[in-house]
């Protein structure tokens, strides 16, 4: 049976997920739901997708569908997610699941109290090439793991009315790139960082640019790095007392290589289109197995990462307007 996915949003990262989807054996998108009628007509004519709407209520109301993957501006996300779960259909969020813990609890709540699926879009947590990193760690190859480096970022443009620059869209380099090293850090741990200590460069606009952090979790140590306004190496490594692994590319990973004495073993693991197949999957799976929450990125989870991600705001002193409100 056909599984129908529609879009709550369709900015930039739904090409991703349209494309892997396009990939995905049964799955096909049905609808798509956008604030400008003209844009969403557009998008859908487009793309061949059979219906558009005005808003995401709308779309559901209409039925006729199966999951919802919400890829909205942050501080929409809340919204979207809690129609689909309200009206008992399962999602997917794009990362961050809520710019704030306590919006994140909202939902996690909610889509627990309903008996609802719904998982974060963490899609890295699903690439094969991890399954080897897995391996190995539990083999012992590397010994001991006693630390985790990595970091995501990139230099952008100066632009105050881009979402990357907008306290009022959730901007700054911690919420668009630096969940993925601080979920790699969860995902190798099994657990919340015991510790966080974080430092960085608050830019003019008022959103974090350049954020150094360091973590102690209860199997190791991690040393994290985020931006916006600086070109960062996206290697992770790995290191235990025996060897280390190296990820490059870590977010997007497609391959990972064991060190260990005088050997080197490389595991490959090519994108079969992008890399969000594998999360699309997923969902697939969970939702066809009657699960409420995916094993494999839970939604406590989500609710640790969003905790994490305020620890280290407050310490640079980042807060967004609707915080407040």
């Amino acid at each position: 049976m056909t599984f129908r996915w529609a879009l709550a949003g369709h900015g930039h990262i739904s090409s991703t997920f349209r494309d892997a989807l396009a990939a995905v054996p049964g799955a096909e998108l049905v609808a798509v739901a956008g604030r400008d009628t003209n844009r969403v007509k557009a998008y859908a004519e487009a793309h061949a997708i059979p219906k558009h709407y005005v808003s995401t209520a709308d779309m559901l109301d209409a039925g006729g569908i199966d999951a919802v993957y919400v890829c909205t501006p942050h501080p929409a996300h809340l919204d979207a997610a809690l129609a689909s779960v309200g009206t008992k259909i399962p999602v997917l969020v794009e990362k961050p699941m809520t710019p704030a813990a306590g919006t994140t609890g909202q939902l996690v709540d909610a889509a627990r109290g309903a008996g609802v699926f719904a998982m974060e879009a963490m899609w890295t947590r699903f690439l094969p090439a991890y399954l080897s990193v897995r391996e190995w760690i539990d083999q012992g190859r590397i010994g001991d793991v006693q630390l985790l480096t990595a970091s995501f970022g990139f230099r952008a443009e100066l632009d105050a009315e881009h979402r990357l620059f907008s306290p009022a869209l959730a901007g700054g380099g911690l919420l668009d790139v630096g969940v993925y090293p601080l979920a790699l850090a969860q995902w190798l741990y099994a657990s919340a960082p015991e510790t966080v200590v974080a430092t960085g460069v608050v830019g003019e606009t008022g959103v974090d640019e350049h954020v150094v952090v360091s973590a102690r979790y209860p199997g190791g140590l991690a040393q994290f790095g985020c931006a916006v306004r600086a070109n960062l190496d996206t290697c992770a490594v790995v290191r235990g007392t025996e060897g280390h692994i190296e990820i490059p590319a870590f977010w997007s990973a497609q391959s990972a290589t064991l060190h260990r004495g005088d050997t080197i073993e490389t595991s490959s693991h090519p994108h079969r289109v992008n890399g969000f197949e594998h999360q699309i999957e997923e969902v697939m799976a969970c939702v066809r197995e009657g699960k409420a929450e995916s094993d494999k990125m839970p939604l406590g989870q989500s609710l640790e990462l969003a905790e994490v991600c305020d620890q280290i705001r407050n310490q640079l002193g980042v807060t967004y307007p609707f915080e407040t409100q």
